[in-house]
């Protein structure tokens, strides 16, 4: 049982640095095309700004913040549940 469940918490941890990833990519293009859409060739870069730009980074930032948070949960479970498994091997299962 114990196994079943480190593995589930595997699971849900590599969803969420996943869903991390997703937050990081999505707010450098927001960063980058959104807030400093190029105005020609090069640099300078002018900020430009819209209501659903600011929503998208808002939910973004949340999507981050819930990720990081999951994350770290999820270690936490995953290293009580290892203790929990060492020790049923040891018992013997």
């Amino acid at each position: 049982m114990a196994d079943d469940l480190l593995r589930t918490i595997t699971t849900q941890a590599l969803i969420a640095a996943f869903a991390l990833l997703l937050a990081i990519s999505s707010l450098l293009r927001l960063l980058f095309f959104v807030y400093f859409a190029q105005s020609g060739v090069g640099f300078p870069m002018r900020p430009v700004l819209d209501t659903s730009a600011v929503v998208e980074t808002a939910l973004t930032v949340v999507l981050f913040l819930l990720s990081v948070i999951s994350i770290y949960s999820l270690l936490g479970l995953r290293r009580r549940y290892s203790r929990l498994l060492a020790m049923a091997e040891k018992l013997g299962r």
